[in-house]
């Protein structure tokens, strides 16, 4: 697993012609099946456009760079489809609080892992405020997720080791 902050500044270069294209700038999460969905490159001077790649160009996501399958796929900001509708991990979740179905505060989100196929498995977490497992591990399993808002992650509780502070 990694964490999605870990793939920010990576070298994103081409297979076919080991042309390195740009840096990571940001992850873009599907909110609908939580996997990366796109991985934003910065924006050219005196552009406001983002360069936008797919997941499905990414060939892999390397130790040191990402791969991706060519140049000639990439996407502009308005291209990819539902872009507006994607979660930015380190402008729109980063921060946001975890709170268990019952009302208990839980932590505050740092990051999201994902594995090597770009699926979300947990939460990495910045501040946590309940003792247990999950202060030792600052991670919850993304599974146990009952919804996401704009304001506040809902986790079941009864499926989490911990003990209120």
């Amino acid at each position: 697993m990694i964490k999605s902050r870990d793939l920010i500044g990576r070298l994103i270069v081409t297979v076919n012609h080991g042309e390195t294209i740009g840096k990571v700038k940001d992850v873009l999460i599907d909110p609908d099946s939580w996997q990366i969905a796109a991985l934003v490159l910065p924006s050219k001077v005196f552009s406001r456009e983002m360069t936008i790649i797919p997941r499905s160009v990414v060939h892999v996501f390397g130790k040191d760079v990402v791969l991706v399958k060519s140049n000639e796929v990439m996407a502009r900001d308005n291209t990819l489809d539902h872009v507006a509708s994607l979660i930015a991990v380190s402008g729109q979740l980063k921060g946001r609080p975890i709170a268990t179905e019952k009302g208990v505060r839980v932590a505050i989100l740092d990051d999201v892992l994902v594995d090597e196929a770009g699926k979300v498995v947990a939460y990495a977490l910045a501040k946590v405020f309940v003792k247990g497992a999950i202060a030792a591990s600052k991670e919850i399993p993304f599974h146990v997720t009952r919804s996401v808002g704009p304001d506040l992650i809902i986790v079941d509780g009864n499926a989490l080791d911990f003990d209120p502070e």
